[in-house]
């Protein structure tokens, strides 16, 4: 068993679910003339590929590890620089997933709060909820909150939702005009956004936007913190941008249409397809960020026993019957690919377990169309069974972390706010700029709790 295949590990096996385009009629067998039909042929370009100083880079995007494969990647190689892309475009696609979430776990939080517990007097809060409902496109919210604002404790704060709201209508500050911190904030998004340049954002995107205090009549001082609602879709749209630069393209979402000079044969179809993807129609600002299914035509889809279109109505088991038919077809291909295959090929197809992260990122791509569908049930579905259940609650080779992404999307969707809020914490040690969505989340499930249990943050 040739240790450079098992040490090595790819991010190509999380990638292209389509099979390489052929000028022959199309084969019998469902997955030849697919990537993992030509690592278990050729399993030697494979090691050709991945021997050099960005060995680390393919263990780390292999194992869903994004940031640390970005670390590792030498920029300046072809086919290295073309990963770099990959992984950042993974990273834009996770913050996507989350940005939902997050606008729907502010929208709640601030609603419930307002109707279950009054707005304690002079609190930033009412900023805060202002710029959550403009980042989800809502002006008209976003002016109610502001409007609020006026009476902020800080005089700061109360200037600062007038500022935000000339900024959003396009009318710049004066020139003179120093702006306030949140203000500041607020452009630095704006910046990142369209420069991909993140600077000091995630520096301190683990910590609160606005810390305040007050005295209670018992003597005791009541801290509250209030993290920053356009965090996670900064990330997205910034990560988008730093990876249409490293493709050389204008937007990772196009793809790309020929391999970059110097990347190789096998290099270019591990990285060309996954950026290939569909553009999903659907209501809301996050939609155009939704990957489509990863590039996979209705023909390919219909081959591996997958329905192409989502039925209209939210039929969780209709996703579970689809999964069985994609197992059963998988199991026969694997079978069938194993009578072929050489000691090095084995050793790929089961050392870096390529048929099961095929498996996971088509289910993951199931997901989000799923979910852009406003399909809950079905996307909950599809997440939940692709994970690898021996290890469900960590990020690894078959368990991307866009599928506990969007486990959570959909629980709190359900109205399942604890629920959400569990399977948020796996992403919790990978990812601290989720410290936010978690403390949000918390709220949320709190504040629906009222009524039954009596318990608040305030008590």
């Amino acid at each position: 068993m040739p240790s450079p295949f098992s040490a090595a590990v790819l991010s190509l096996v999380v990638g292209c679910s389509q099979p390489v385009q052929q000028a022959a009629p199309v084969q019998e067998s469902i997955l030849d003339g697919s990537w993992i039909q030509q690592l278990v042929d050729r399993p030697e370009s494979f090691t050709a590929l991945i021997d050099g100083p960005s060995r680390g880079g393919w263990v780390a995007l292999h194992g869903n590890d994004f940031e640390s494969a970005l670390q590792a990647f030498d920029p300046a190689e072809p086919t290295s620089s073309m990963a770099r892309g990959r992984a950042l475009w993974e990273l834009s696609a996770l913050f996507a997933d989350l940005a939902r979430t997050g606008d729907l776990a502010w929208e709640g939080t601030f609603t419930t709060w307002s109707e279950k517990s009054s707005i304690p007097a002079g609190s930033a809060l009412t900023y805060v909820a202002g710029v959550a409902a403009l980042e989800q496109g809502d002006t008209q919210v976003s002016q109610a909150w502001f409007k609020l604002t006026a009476n902020a404790s800080d005089p700061l704060v109360a200037s600062s939702a007038a500022m935000v709201t000339q900024l959003s209508e396009g009318t710049p500050l004066e020139a003179d005009q120093e702006p306030p911190f949140l203000v500041g904030r607020y452009q630095l998004h704006q910046q990142a956004r369209a420069s991909g340049d993140l600077g000091t954002i995630i520096a301190t995107a683990h910590q609160p936007l606005v810390v305040e205090s007050e005295q209670r009549p018992d003597g005791t001082t009541l801290q509250r913190e209030f993290y920053d609602p356009q965090l996670l879709g900064t990330l997205a749209a910034a990560y988008r941008r730093q990876a249409a630069e490293a493709l050389g393209v204008d937007d990772p979402l196009v793809g790309i249409s020929r391999p970059a000079e110097g990347v190789s044969e096998l290099g270019a179809l591990i990285f060309g397809p996954v950026l290939r993807f569909d553009s999903l129609e659907a209501e809301g600002s996050r939609a155009s960020a939704l990957p489509g299914a990863l590039g996979a035509s209705s023909t390919l889809l219909a081959s591996l026993g997958l329905e192409p279109d989502l039925p209209p109505e939210d039929d969780a088991d209709w996703a579970r019957n689809q999964v069985r038919s994609l197992d059963e077809r998988l199991d026969a291909w694997s079978e069938q690919a194993r009578e072929g295959a050489n000691e090095d090929g084995l050793a790929l197809l089961d050392d870096l377990q390529l048929v099961r992260i095929f498996r996971s990122r088509l289910l993951l791509a199931r997901a989000r169309s799923a979910m852009a569908a406003g399909h809950p049930w079905q996307a909950h579905a599809f997440a939940q069974l692709a994970l690898d259940l021996e290890s469900s609650r960590g990020i690894t080779p078959v368990n991307h972390p866009g599928l506990q992404a969007l486990i959570v999307e959909s629980q709190l969707h359900k109205g399942h706010t604890r629920e959400a809020l569990d399977a948020l914490q796996p992403l919790l040690g990978a990812y601290p700029a989720l410290t936010g969505l978690d403390e949000v989340l918390g709220d949320l499930a709190i504040l629906q709790g009222l009524d039954r249990y009596g318990d608040s943050k305030e008590n």
